[in-house]
């Protein structure tokens, strides 16, 4: 240990502090980064959940499809519950950060094309949906009603406001319907390879995250734009009485002609998303996505100056 009487020159002085501020940036950056890994893995769980219980209507198991709301309270039904509960109240928070992120920075590059902008849309609305659900768990753990949970329907709320119907539509074409396209042209294209890690894998881990990341996106597009078909049926004819979203979706196929094996099917491409969402949590580049956010919070005017590069 250097003796702190002996005279060091003012170089090595300067040397030492600029080292320990590169330092502190470098371990709370590879905080975050652990942070929101773990947001995509929680969301795979509720996404496999989600999907399982699907698979146990359409196998008549279940009086009707269980609901990510539902979910989330069976979770805290289990064997030290509340120590779930608290883990996944982590996970939706930093997943809910996770959206916000990639809507205001863009840190992936989406851009201001027609594309980009819903895209970004859609990720407004994911992360107000699981703000919705990191509400419930938060209510859950305070040891608010757990029996019968239901998701609020802000659709038949905002139907009642003037132009809530323009409103309505505007989410449900642009959210989610488009949003839902949008995910299976990007699931077919393979385009979202470019945001995993492929020089870190096998030859193996690259066929199956190339089959993994094609089913999973196809298949919450499809619930996504069902979704967003549903929104804009409300808008024009009332709200519907199954729900928005995930559970809407499904709720809406049960009722259809064949809705069991409708239902089955999506069940299997909801599992699979949980799947890809849990490994993309190792997969996924993160680098300038860390940085958007370290930007953002230091110089939030140039974080949001649209300047595209190179994935990290």
């Amino acid at each position: 240990m250097p003796d702190p009487h002996v005279h060091q020159p003012a170089f090595l002085k300067r040397a030492t502090r600029a080292g320990g501020r590169r330092a502190r940036p470098h371990l709370r950056h590879a905080g975050l980064e652990r942070l929101l890994r773990f947001g995509l893995f929680i969301r795979g769980v509720i996404y496999f959940l989600s999907g399982m219980f699907a698979l146990e209507w359409a196998l008549g198991r279940e009086r009707q499809p269980m609901t990510t709301a539902g979910v989330i309270d069976q979770i805290g039904r289990q064997r030290l519950g509340t120590s779930l509960l608290v883990v996944v109240a982590a996970g939706l928070t930093a997943y809910a950060a996770w959206g916000i992120i990639r809507a205001v920075a863009d840190p992936v590059g989406h851009g201001h094309s027609p594309r980009g902008i819903v895209l970004r849309v859609g990720y407004v609305m994911s992360t107000i949906g699981y703000i919705g659900l990191l509400v419930l768990t938060i209510r859950l753990l305070q040891g608010g009603p757990a029996l019968h949970v239901q998701p609020w329907d802000w659709s038949a709320e905002v139907l009642t406001r003037p132009f809530g119907g323009v409103m309505v539509a505007a989410i449900g074409l642009a959210g989610l319907f488009g949003s839902g396209l949008a995910q299976i042209v990007t699931g077919l294209r393979h385009s979202f390879l470019k945001d995993l890690q492929l020089e870190r894998m096998g030859r193996r881990e690259r066929r199956w995250a190339v089959a993994l990341g094609s089913v999973a996106l196809v298949a919450r597009g499809i619930v996504y734009s069902i979704a967003g078909g549903m929104l804009i049926a409300a808008a024009l004819h009332g709200p519907s009485p199954y729900g928005t979203g995930l559970e809407g979706a499904l709720g809406q196929l049960a009722h259809r002609p064949f809705g069991r094996a409708m239902v089955a099917l999506l069940g299997l491409g909801l599992t699979t998303f949980g799947i890809y969402s849990a490994l993309t949590s190792r997969w996924m580049r993160m680098r300038r996505i860390v940085s958007a956010v370290a930007e953002l919070a230091t110089d939030p005017v140039h974080a949001l100056t649209p300047h595209p590069g190179p994935p990290a």
